[in-house]
């Protein structure tokens, strides 16, 4: 593989806080130099990026890429080459009975990376009218555990998504069904926390240090929102918190508030991850790309340091990756995104049409994984929506 240099760019190291003018130059898919007047290889590509952002690819924590099979899915491959995300973390889309396929046909297929979550569900989100857990049936344990005992290197978490319309009469019992595949094979447990049942404490009570809550910014249909309770961050979510649980954003299509993201961050409480949530309804309503989720928090007041770290080096933490996803540090893979911050003024709107002006945006210009460039006009997939089936 011929070398890319890219040339004069505004570096942002988010692993080290690092901000500067430099070249970065990626070889055989690797990031091979980062520096002050780093050369160009003999034959290789040189991209003049001055005057634009040069940060690591994104790692969007929260999303669905199994196409053709669930409902949510979309083709990510399509999405990577204008969002700047070269490491998509599937949320669950598919258990123990779809996985094989997806790892087939959608996984060793991408040219993206697809790092899975795998969903106690042994079917996955398929059909959104029934969901995962209103027959307990559908939650195999042992199925669960053997599938990630047999892929190991592969998947990174256990999913299982909690709200009223996913557990039906269940309560809290899909949830320590998931505890238990957690445990077993010692993976993170992410958990979707939506309208009760279960509640949020009880919910919490069965997560431990590198759990993720995801949609933690989303308001509740009476008003409150998974991390507040009478407009303040609940006691037990400051205590999981401080025993090491993870909040993740998770926009989706009905996973993010600004007022539930502007109280908690007044009250000293950011997100650990920022993540998009997209799948089919996500990326046609307020959420649309990781970028734009992203613009929403510099919106809000968060620098562009800060936003960044929460989808490259934090996300990788949370995976527990240690193969350089997330930075640009030499022998990294050549993951990188390449972003104008636009200055002017800019509205944006969160799942329930609530809009806030911001004076900044992040829009991603060009995308690199494992030193390949991404297309970006591809085709994500869309479908028909139909309202009863949204999130």
């Amino acid at each position: 593989m011929s070398g890319v240099l890219l040339r004069g760019g505004e570096v942002l190291e988010p692993e080290t806080g690092r901000r500067e003018r430099a070249d970065v130059l990626l070889c055989d898919g690797l990031v091979a130099a980062v520096g002050a007047g780093v050369g160009a290889q003999d034959g290789g590509r040189v991209v003049d990026v001055s005057g634009k952002l040069v940060t690591p690819g994104l790692i969007d924590l929260h999303a669905h890429g199994f196409w053709g099979i669930t409902y949510d899915g979309l083709r990510v491959d399509a999405v990577a080459g204008r969002s700047g995300v070269t490491t998509w973390v599937d949320a669950g889309s598919s258990g123990a009975q779809t996985f094989p396929g997806f790892k087939k046909y959608v996984i060793e297929a991408s040219r993206t990376r697809i790092v899975p979550l795998l969903n106690v569900c042994a079917t996955g989100i398929i059909y959104r009218v029934v969901e995962e857990f209103i027959d307990l049936r559908h939650a195999d344990v042992g199925f669960a555990i053997e599938t990630i005992l047999e892929h190991r290197d592969l998947i990174a978490g256990v999913k299982v998504r909690l709200g009223r319309s996913t557990v039906g009469d269940n309560d809290d019992s899909p949830l320590w069904l998931a505890r238990e595949v957690a445990d077993q094979t010692e993976l993170p447990l992410v958990v979707h926390v939506a309208d009760p049942p279960p509640t949020v404490p009880r919910i919490l009570a069965a997560l431990r240090a590198g759990d993720v809550v995801t949609h933690c910014f989303r308001a509740n249909s009476w008003g409150g929102g998974t991390v507040l309770l009478n407009g303040k961050i609940r006691p037990e979510i400051r205590d999981a918190r401080e025993r090491g649980v993870l909040f993740d954003v998770g926009h989706g299509a009905g996973g993010f508030s600004f007022d539930v993201a502007r109280a908690a961050l007044d009250q000293g409480f950011p997100p650990d991850t920022i993540s998009s949530d997209l799948h089919q309804a996500a990326i046609q309503g307020a959420a649309r790309d990781l970028p734009n989720v992203l613009s929403k928090f510099l919106a809000l007041g968060m620098p562009p340091a800060e936003v960044l770290r929460r989808a490259t080096v934090e996300p990788a933490k949370t995976l527990r990756r240690t193969d350089g996803l997330g930075t640009l540090r030499v022998g990294a893979p050549a993951d990188v995104a390449v972003f104008e911050l636009e200055e002017g003024e800019y509205e944006f709107a969160d799942v329930r049409g609530v809009r806030l002006r911001g004076s900044q945006r992040l829009t991603n210009v060009l995308t690199f994984c494992r030193g390949e460039e991404m297309a970006r006009d591809g085709d994500p997939g869309l479908m028909p929506l139909f309202t009863r089936a949204r999130r």
